[in-house]
């Protein structure tokens, strides 16, 4: 068998006729900027989600970026956030000049410790971004208790985790700003890149509004602040306009893989992911846990099996980062998950057959 890490070609003929229909109707009528399907958008995102504010924006990192400008983070400012995650959670922090500040991760879920948020909180501590990692909700209970102790914000980057619930309250409600990405491989994937920011803060929300388009309100070319460019185009929101009723019908057959493999590997020698209360991880990515990932993948390669390693160099030993002081040993839970962690094949379409080839050809490399 040949089974990819991600199949986007079967997904996309689920809803290509569509999908066509709408890209020749933009096109025909040449409205390529923010128009009929941005509004649509981000009016059902924020109905699926429950938060009344769905900002759309050009991508994942700029919908990081526009929290924190929305926030008032700048130069001097320290934000708490994980180093196991992807680049972009650090970086949209560095890139407006404050400062990264990690806190390692915990053992069952990979998510940011609370107990090292705190211990990680100074005076110049203004944020917490907190990451939803793989698709599993943090411990956000703990989290908003240490926020609202020392008086800071919290933004959550759920670029994974549309459609995850905590409490009953989905993703995006947990703290006051959360960032969203459209990139093709996310859970719900675009054509092409593509962000949304979502709050149920009016003041965060018209402040994102503004900066979205270069710091403009409701009067042309006048500026009251400094934004970016940073709007999402018709094209890429049509697409996602279609897809979108289809989220919650993917993530449930995400969750029906994962607890396949967990009932079917449970015996063997690795460490899986626990699957907590329901709905609570929506599984962007099925990822296992074993000293032998190397061999391991590389037996899996050799059957057709695609795997990934997310993420191969924790943000504290970037190079790039390298002006923050951090040495190895400094996350020793982060940087063993980076050395034994790897993802399975868990998209929606992934038929009966290819899970038995998967964990056929997991059993076959132990025993």
């Amino acid at each position: 068998m040949n089974i990819p890490l991600i199949d986007l070609k079967s997904q996309y003929k689920k809803v290509d006729r569509q999908v066509l229909r709408k890209l020749k109707e933009v096109l025909s009528e040449q409205r390529l900027i923010m128009g009929k399907y941005v509004a649509a958008l981000e009016e059902g995102i924020s109905k699926y989600s429950g938060v009344p504010h769905a900002i759309t924006c050009a991508n994942g990192t700029d919908a990081l970026i526009l929290s924190l400008m929305a926030l008032g983070i700048k130069e001097g400012d320290e934000v708490v956030t994980t180093p196991y995650t992807f680049f972009a959670t650090a970086s949209s922090i560095a890139l407006l000049g404050a400062k990264p500040v990690f806190a390692d991760v915990d053992a069952d879920f990979m998510n940011i410790d609370p107990l090292m948020v705190e211990a990680a909180i100074t005076s110049k501590t203004k944020a917490i971004i907190v990451v939803h990692l793989f698709g599993k909700v943090c411990d956000m209970r703990s989290i908003s208790r240490i926020a609202e102790r020392h008086g800071i914000a919290v933004v959550e980057d759920m670029a994974q985790s549309l459609g995850a619930r905590l409490w009953g309250n989905m993703c995006g409600n947990l703290g006051d700003i959360a960032a969203l990405s459209f990139y093709p491989t996310k859970n719900l994937g675009g054509i092409g890149e593509g962000g949304m920011v979502l709050t149920r803060r009016d003041d965060l929300a018209k402040r994102v509004r503004m900066l979205r388009v270069h710091g403009m309100d409701e009067v042309p070319y006048l500026h009251q602040l400094i934004g970016i460019n940073s709007r999402l185009d018709e094209i890429k929101a049509c697409a996602l306009v279609e897809k979108l009723p289809h989220l919650e019908g993917w993530n449930k057959k995400r969750i029906a893989n994962a607890t396949f493999y967990n009932r079917h590997l449970k015996e063997l020698p690795l460490v899986l992911p626990k699957m907590e209360s329901p709905g609570s991880h929506v599984f962007h990515q099925y990822v296992i846990q074993t000293e032998k990932r190397d061999q391991l993948r590389e037996h899996l390669q050799t059957k057709g099996i695609g795997t990934g390693i997310y993420y191969p160099v924790p943000l504290h030993l970037q190079p790039c980062f390298a002006y923050l002081g951090y040495k190895k040993e400094d996350f020793p839970v982060s940087e063993k998950a980076a050395l034994t962690s790897m993802a399975l094949p868990v998209y929606p379409e992934l038929k009966p057959a290819e899970k038995e080839y998967v964990v056929q050809s997991i059993r076959e490399f132990f025993a």
